[in-house]
């Protein structure tokens, strides 16, 4: 292949005794002129090869068509209002209130009209309590660092302050509706250069001053690293703080009085989530329940000595729960998808509610892991493979629950199915994989196949994990494999820890097995797999890609993670320590180094099909994981499939992109791997 040319420098460090080559690592001084000009002509060659895909144009019209069937997000309830997101052809979704007594619907904030040349996105909102009063949070160009707006939604207007640095901002209105807590960064400047990314403390803001007199109310003193979620007990008398860790929190009372701290549980190896209502604290957790269990306890006595068992671990994994009156609603997890049941307020099972089967939920707790609600009327969304999202109404007084609004699907489900399978990794550890496909099919190994992976990070991966776009793939005959592997949480704290420091290697081993199993049960054939991650599903993609390149036809390593030696020192990297390890330690350097993909190219090796895409506003993962990673395998590979690098103009991590950016690169992944896989791209 004729590449555009890369140079390789001779930099080579001793680390913990070995050498370690990295001769791309000029190209991680992103804004220097001579790797602007590579950029340029790696885009070039990006652009040549995506020319030679068959109707791209028709494919474009086609995923655009199908990603502006839109967003519609649950609402959030207020007492007079009705808070929800929605969009269609729109580039950003627009939020809007809707008037409980009248029904009268209203735009509050409409990203699309404050985006000129630099796309703006709505991050996360929080409405006060009767919903007079929304603070919502923006961002330009995908960088996800949030500037803090206050709206008075009644006389439309906007208040004079803006609090920049609020970027995955934790926030709740005093009763009164005079001000907030709230979680901020730094700013930069004010610490040490690179700490700005960290430090996230907790700051009181009172309705008409400036932010930058606010009084910070928690986190001095505290580890750089942490996060913080608030909650205002009913009171008003309190803060319930959860100081996050990673695989740990510790929760706190704060008295807003006298400043005393009243730890709860500090300390521990394990993840606490609670609420107060009514003077009583809720707790949910994991400690000696690796699929949690619900407790509570008086504000008075909170420590764990006096908690009380309401609803035990069972074999399901308690996810989501909103307290309701007298009623408990229970989001679990079971074999990776999402069931939703009822208990009493004493933990007496009621029922469960008659929902569609390998579906995804969400919002059952308005974005919380535990919450609370006043209202008998409960909003949350589901969708599945083939069921595009649906906000269902349940209420808890009458058990009635009644489909609120939907988008209509593209595809009729009645044509298509969906199995779940359990295939044996390398270690013998049985692994789950969701296949989707259309009825009918023959399993001669020449179906087109798209396998996916995350793995990590305690986050679960369920159906339908991909965009609308992937009825695109459906429509053409495609096979959507989805695989759960270890590093998740589908299968408990236990099935995370297994996947992640020295054990990483078996979310790499789990989606081997996967892409083997497919071919050795005639699904699919290596001449007909692609495979897709992003993220920290890129690092996978990266890592099965230098493992067993002969697996596959077609890879996609998207905002990935690639150069596990020196990942720590970019952006807010060091925040996933916990998971992955870091190479300043010796133990963690050696398992590091063994399969960083950037580590492991190896001259020589005929690389299959190769689409590598990153963002220039990426705030979390550097983009030059993946242009390093793609001069090596450029220089590297034997094979005359192609290995492109796009790295996008005015986008992150994927939060916010407009419609028609979204179309483009949507359509690039689809078209490529399709291409190279054999989907009938006609």
């Amino acid at each position: 292949m004729n590449y555009p040319e890369t140079k390789r420098e001779e930099i080579v460090e001793i680390i913990h005794g070995k050498k370690v080559d990295d001769p791309y690592r000029w190209l991680e001084n992103f804004d220097a002129p001579e790797v602007q000009e590579w950029l340029q002509k790696q885009h070039k060659y990006y652009e040549q090869i995506l020319s030679k895909v068959p109707n791209y144009q028709k494919h474009f019209r086609e995923i655009k068509d199908l990603l502006s069937l839109g967003i519609l997000g649950v609402p959030i309830q207020t007492e007079q209002y009705l808070f929800y997101q929605k969009s269609t052809t729109e580039d950003q979704p627009i939020l809007y209130c809707q008037d409980k007594a009248t029904n009268e619907v209203k735009e509050v904030v409409n990203p699309n009209q404050l985006s000129n040349k630099n796309p703006v996105a709505l991050d996360w909102f929080y409405p006060s309590k009767s919903g007079k009063f929304l603070a919502y949070g923006l961002s330009a160009n995908g960088d996800e660092w949030s500037e803090l707006h206050i709206l008075n939604v009644e006389t439309n207007e906007l208040l004079q302050e803006k609090i920049p640095r609020t970027r995955f901002c934790s926030l709740c209105w005093e009763k009164n509706e005079k001000g907030f807590y709230y979680t901020r960064y730094p700013i930069p400047g004010t610490v040490p250069e690179g700490e700005e990314n960290y430090n996230k403390h907790i700051f009181y803001h009172k309705l008409g001053t400036s932010w930058e007199e606010d009084p910070k109310i928690f986190g001095e003193g505290y580890p750089p690293t942490n996060h913080y979620l608030v909650e205002l007990t009913e009171d008003q008398q309190f803060l319930l703080i959860s100081v996050m860790k990673y695989t740990n929190n510790d929760l706190f009372l704060f008295n807003l009085k006298d400043g005393h701290l009243i730890p709860i549980v500090e300390n521990e190896d394990f993840l606490f989530s609670a609420t107060e209502i009514d003077g009583e604290i809720w707790i949910l957790t994991n400690k000696n329940h690796p699929r949690w269990a619900l407790y509570k306890t008086k504000r008075a006595t909170p420590t764990e000595e006096h908690w009380v068992e309401v609803i035990p671990e069972s074999e399901d994994i308690i996810s989501e729960v909103l307290i309701v009156d007298d009623s408990i609603l229970v989001k679990v997890m079971r074999n990776a998808s999402d069931y939703l049941k009822v208990y009493s307020k004493k933990g007496t099972f009621l029922l469960e509610l008659d929902l569609p089967a390998y579906c995804s939920i969400y919002q059952v707790a308005s974005g919380k892991k535990i919450s609370k609600s006043t209202f008998a009327d409960n909003y949350f969304g589901l969708q599945s493979f083939f069921i595009t999202p649906r906000i269902y109404k349940f209420n808890v007084t009458t058990k009635k629950l009644a489909i609120y609004n939907e988008i209509e699907s593209p595809i009729n489900p009645e044509n298509y199915e969906v199995t779940q399978i359990w295939y044996p990794s390398k270690d013998g550890t049985k692994v789950s994989m969701f296949l989707a496909h259309k009825k009918g099919l023959t399993r001669d190994g020449n179906n087109p196949t798209l396998l996916c992976g995350y793995g990590g990070f305690n986050i679960p991966i369920k159906p339908p994990y991909l965009k609308f776009s992937r009825f695109f793939w459906l429509k053409k005959g495609g096979i959507i494999a989805l695989a759960n592997l270890r590093g998740g949480s589908e299968y408990g704290e236990q099935w995370h820890r297994d996947g992640m420091l020295e054990k990483k290697q078996n979310v790499f081993d789990d989606f081997i097995y996967a892409a083997k199993w497919l071919i050795q049960n005639r699904y699919t054939s290596k001449d007909h797999l692609a495979i897709f991650g992003r993220s920290n599903g890129g690092l996978l993609t990266g890592a099965v890609l230098t493992q067993q390149p002969e697996l596959f036809a077609a890879v996609y390593i998207g905002v990935p993670l690639l150069d596990m030696i020196r990942y720590h020192l970019f952006k807010i990297a060091r925040y996933w320590i916990p998971e992955y390890g870091s190479s300043e330690n010796k133990e963690q350097f050696d398992y590091l180094l063994k399969y960083s993909p950037y580590h492991n190219v190896k001259k020589g090796t005929a690389y299959p099909a190769t689409m590598l895409v990153t963002a220039a506003s990426d705030s979390r993962v550097d983009a030059n994981h993946a242009m390093k990673m793609a001069a090596a395998l450029q220089w590297a590979t034997s094979s005359d499939e192609p290995i492109v690098l796009f790295v996008e103009q005015q986008a992150g991590h994927g939060v916010g992109k407009p419609l028609n950016q979204l179309a483009k690169t949507e359509t690039d992944m689809y078209a490529f791997l399709g291409w190279k896989s054999g989907l009938k791209l006609d």
